[in-house]
């Protein structure tokens, strides 16, 4: 065993430069992300028949539905084409083969085994291979793109297994990555990026490290060790706990399981693949039944990794907690899968990668994730049998390889006429079927859609993925589905708040994609409860959202008469001035016969000066405004383009009625009376008039903490037009500094042809835009600190009625449950924000007689303040 560092390396290192021009929004999309994709438009599309297309979508369709022998069959198959095309495809070859582990990771055992092969009489393709995956590793380094590092060690992994490198260049490439370790007031969230993609990647490579080079494997993993034990200690010291906590997606006592650490749940499983002597039955290992053609080939070196102080784009600057569904359930049909295996983290593992490559497309998403089972070995998924094809893909191979090919023979007198004797039966001993696919689709879709502080997509991806998942696998899918539904609905009174409004906002979109098809029956029971529990504001909002997917009587229709004590109102206006006995009603008629027949803004003006007197004096500017706002909605009540026209129409009158906060906060009122049968029309309205600088978003904060909308409190409206308010003032202040970071350093992956002259910045410009920053800065700290400053008075004062009245715990009311976890929401949404100005916010939550903040109060502020040490952690211990 080659226990010897040696000098096989220098310290330089080498970046990896990818030139190709890309197109389309995928590929935009994929820049963003700093990844590459197998499907990449190049400079010069090959023609569909032309061998760089046959031999792209060879290696693509590579594995496919493949059973175990049908998988070695084909690699032997592609690995002849591979050498005798190489040396005229060699760019596209290397192209291909990382864009393959790259995304299709499912299948790097195939991509690892079919390099080794080639590698045994042509080590100069071993040697470029190698050399693209040490470029594509430094280069994700460099970028901090975690997950594609993680992809390259992981098929680095599959080459040493295929002798294409040895077990201890592998683990000096470990060792590279782990030197980060070593360094002195090492952040905590760059070292668990660090240590995540190493665990990650170990699994597929750990038996031949434990063969060859023991100690060493032992030297790393003790490293990882006390790099946990360091990490715990910081932890407690800085108070994580609080921000553990606060992203679990479980709460109160009667939780069905423990959360753990993600990180810390991936130790553990590494430390129980170690006590089983590295064997993981669930890989297959292709590589393995060619071992004896493998060791004859040339081993190759890699370079000196370098792993960048500050990491760029994707890291782990906050832990990640376990989610799961089905367990604690007495059902013999649902499968509790053992999660300190570590087959539980590479299945699940995989499927995240799977949804982040394939985020652009559900339909490919939901096509890998049904084909999994082929990934891994016969009899690890439940129901899915993998020793027989699925498709003719033997078939398919064969049609791409009509190449002509070199006569071309391996040693040992092998040859692709003459591949070696495979026992095609399950190689993996004492395996027996332990997951469900469904099941683990299931969680991973659900622990991503309830990940707090925010999901990593956008929740319509996850949405459709599991409306085409149940499509794809129409039999098996569904009902597994249906009783997670079931199994959340039960629990949603111990879900995070912010849980359980993105629990309905999915499960009423999809029922959209399905004729809104349920069996409410079941949830009758739920109706006894408390108008404010959990169940029964989950249905209630779910009968909102089906609404605005389709139309109230449709929706109406398909609910049993005993839900219609929550189903909600039919959608309509409430216009103040249509009765004809309201003593304004002519007045406003008069006016809304104006605004129909398109009234110019200044007759509409000399309108307002003859009724004026004909109004209170104390209340003429109040009545206008009001008689005015409401006759603009009624005039726009048809549709949102309606409404729109009629407010640009109008906009300078709009905004002479409203200068002051006073003013503003009137309008809103306005607005919200106008559409309180229709909160839908309602939160578009106010986005757009604050977009038209009618209102302003103190006014809508001001609004939502009013006496009257107490009772809305379980509503979801109200959080969203809370929430987009907020995003709007956020976003503006995003877009100015982007404005003047450009203005100051322009971007240099564009050809700049200005001259020298034009390339200074210009002062005036600079100076307006830094002002204008100062402005819409000031404005989001106001904003935000108005809203937790409401938010304290508005709990604070709940809080000491329930001490007059004697109740303990105040979380066993349901109003305050709903407002207390939704203020949790806005300071974990809002953290990067506040932390900005920490010292002002927790002068604003102390009360102003200087009585001790109650505690519960106090808590979402130490929370906030902990997301930031959590972030700006140092792991002080060498761990050398």
């Amino acid at each position: 065993m080659d226990h010897e560092r040696g000098s096989r390396r220098d310290s330089g290192k080498k970046r990896y430069r990818d030139d190709d021009r890309r197109s389309g929004g995928r590929d935009r999309r994929n820049r963003d992300r700093g990844r590459s994709s197998y499907i990449e438009v190049q400079e010069q599309q090959p023609a569909e028949d032309s061998p760089e297309k046959r031999l792209t979508t060879l290696l693509i369709i590579l594995g496919d539905k493949m059973t175990p022998k049908e998988i070695t069959t084909n690699i032997d198959k592609v690995a002849s084409i591979l050498k005798s095309e190489y040396s005229k495809l060699e760019t596209h070859v290397l192209k291909t083969i990382k864009n393959c582990f790259m995304e299709l990771p499912m299948k790097s055992y195939i991509y690892g085994t079919l390099i080794g092969l080639v590698n045994v009489t042509r080590s100069d393709v071993g040697v470029k291979v190698v050399k693209m995956t040490s470029q594509t590793l430094q280069q994700c380094l460099n970028e901090g793109n975690w997950r594609g590092a993680k992809l390259s060690l992981k098929f680095f992994g599959e080459l040493t297994n295929a002798n294409v490198i040895s077990p201890r260049t592998m683990l000096d490439v470990y060792d590279d990555l782990l030197t980060a370790l070593d360094e002195q007031n090492l952040k905590m969230s760059r070292a668990d990026t660090i240590v995540y993609i190493v665990l990650a990647s170990l699994p597929y490579v750990a038996t031949r490290l434990r063969e060859r080079c023991p100690d060493v494997l032992e030297s790393m993993l003790a490293k990882i060790e006390r790099y946990f034990y360091a990490r715990e200690r910081t932890i407690l010291d800085i108070d994580g706990s609080v921000v553990r906590k606060s992203i679990q997606p479980y709460v109160g006592p009667n939780v069905p399981y423990e959360q753990q650490d993600m990180l810390e749940l991936l130790w553990t499983q590494i430390q129980n693949l170690k006590s089983n002597d590295w064997v993981c039955p669930n890989l297959l290992k292709p590589w393995s039944e060619y071992d004896g053609v493998l060791i004859t080939a040339d081993q190759h070196e890699v370079e000196k990794f370098v792993v960048p102080q500050e990491f760029g784009g994707m890291n782990n600057s906050l832990p990640t907690t376990s989610f799961r569904i089905f367990v604690g359930l007495d059902d013999e049909s649902i499968k509790e899968h053992d999660v300190s295996d570590i087959s539980y983290f590479i299945i699940n593992d995989v499927v995240d990668d799977i949804l982040d490559i394939m985020e652009v497309n559900r339909k490919d998403c939901a096509k890998y994730l049904k084909d999994l089972p082929y990934c891994f070995a016969p009899d690890t998924f439940i129901g899915k049998d993998t020793t027989v094809s699925a498709a003719k893909t033997d078939v398919k191979v064969e049609s791409e390889t009509k190449m002509e090919t070199e006569e071309d023979s391996f040693p040992n007198n092998w040859t692709n006429d003459n591949p070696p004797s495979v026992d095609t039966t399950n190689t993996n001993q004492n395996i027996t079927a332990n997951f469900q696919l469904e099941q683990i689709i299931v969680e991973s879709t659900f622990k991503n859609i309830f990940q707090l502080p925010q999901p990593k997509y956008k929740y319509i991806f996850y949405h459709s993925l599991l409306t085409e998942v149940c499509k794809m696998m129409h039999e098996t899918f569904p009902p597994v589905l249906g009783k997670a539904i079931g199994i959340l609905f039960d629990r949603v009174d111990i879900m995070d708040v912010e849980c359980c409004y993105r629990f309905w906002n999915w499960f009423s979109h999809h029922l959209s994609n399905f004729s809104f098809i349920w069996n409410w029956k079941d949830w009758e029971s739920s109706l006894q409860f408390d108008p404010l529990h959990p169940k029964v504001c989950f249905l209630r909002e779910t009968f909102q959202k089906m609404v605005r997917y389709s139309y109230y009587e449709r929706i109406k229709s398909t609910i049993p008469d005993e839900f219609s004590s929550i189903f909600p109102i039919e959608p309509s206006t409430s216009f103040k001035y249509e009765d004809s006995t309201h003593p304004l009603h002519d007045l406003a008629e008069t006016l809304l016969g104006k605004i129909r027949k398109r009234a110019s803004n200044e007759d509409v003006q000399a309108y307002f000066k003859e009724i004026v007197t004909a109004l209170p004096p104390k209340e003429q500017d109040q009545t206008i405004r009001d008689i005015f706002v409401q006759c603009v909605l009624m005039q726009g009540c048809k549709s949102f383009s309606h409404v729109l026209n009629v407010i640009e129409r109008y906009l300078p009158i709009l905004q002479s009625l409203n200068e002051s906060p006073e003013d503003k906060l009137h309008t809103v009122k306005i607005v919200a009376e106008f559409w309180k049968r229709n909160t839908q029309f309602l939160g578009i309205l106010l986005d757009k008039l604050l977009n038209y600088r009618v209102i302003d978003a103190s006014s809508i904060i001001t609004w939502l903490f009013t006496k009257e909308m107490e009772t809305e409190v379980s509503k979801s409206y109200m959080w969203e037009i809370m929430k987009n308010t907020i995003n709007k003032v956020i976003s503006r202040v995003k877009q100015v500094q982007y404005k003047l970071d450009t203005l100051i350093n322009p971007r240099t992956d564009i050809i700049d042809i200005t001259s020298d002259v034009d390339k200074k910045v210009n002062s005036e410009e600079l100076r307006s835009l830094e002002n204008t920053l100062s402005n819409v800065t000031r404005e989001q700290k106001e904003v935000l600190l108005a809203l937790v400053n409401l938010f304290v008075g508005m709990l604070d004062e709940r809080l000491k009625e329930y001490i007059e009245q004697d109740i303990q715990d105040p979380m066993s009311q349901y109003w305050f449950w709903w407002a207390y976890g939704f203020f949790k929401e806005i300071g974990r949404c809002y953290q990067p924000q506040m932390s900005t100005f920490m010292v002002t916010l927790e002068t604003v939550i102390i009360d102003p007689l200087d009585t001790k903040t109650n505690p519960i109060i106090a808590n979402v502020i130490e929370m906030i303040k902990a997301f930031g040490r959590m972030k700006e952690a140092s792991v002080v211990e060498d761990l050398s």
